[in-house]
């Protein structure tokens, strides 16, 4: 019968766990190079002291080598992705790559493309629907410009929803951080 503001699982994360093998016969008073307790937890971060033999200096060891590892991980997650365009323009991906603009003109991700540097459209008088397109809208009636396209605003890898290279590099993005 549990007292009040206790309850049935108190005893298991109070109890003293048994020290390592390794570590059973060292003492908290001099063997270790940092402060330990009587369960030999370290009670300090003395972060630049990397010294010492595996026995004597197992806290600091753990601490760095988690604390790399995790940056390693950071680092596969967010700052390689940008590279992944490279990568997919490399393998001969993109949309431009496997339907070149101006062999097919209508593909859906060239009706939706717009740069994010300069605001410009691929439909130089815009889509027949915003939603949905088929086609860019013709040129207008007395304009001297004969195309209603704009092949040249495109970046080098057009890699858009429902592409095959935006699926490639989702899915490596997935494979990327379920391998960490």
């Amino acid at each position: 019968n549990p007292k009040h503001g206790s309850s049935h699982l108190d005893h298991f994360w109070t109890r003293q766990l048994p020290s390592l093998p390794p570590f059973a016969n060292m003492t908290a008073e001099s063997d270790f190079k940092c402060a330990v307790d009587k369960a030999n937890k370290a009670t300090e971060l003395p972060l630049l002291r990397v010294c010492g033999t595996v026995q004597q200096n197992p806290h600091m060891r753990a601490f760095w080598a988690s604390t790399i590892s995790f940056f390693l991980a950071f680092l596969g997650w967010f700052a390689l992705a940008p590279l992944g365009l490279e990568v997919a323009t490399s393998m001969g991906v993109c949309e431009n790559q496997l339907y070149p603009p101006a062999e097919n003109p209508k593909r859906v991700a060239y009706l939706k493309y717009k740069s994010l540097k300069t605001g410009e459209t691929y439909c130089k008088y815009g889509k027949n629907d915003d939603v949905n397109p088929t086609d860019c809208n013709p040129v207008p009636a007395g304009t001297a410009d004969a195309t209603q396209y704009q092949p040249e605003v495109l970046a080098k890898c057009v890699c858009t929803g429902g592409t095959e290279c935006k699926s490639i590099l989702a899915n490596a993005g997935v494979a990327s951080v379920a391998s960490t």
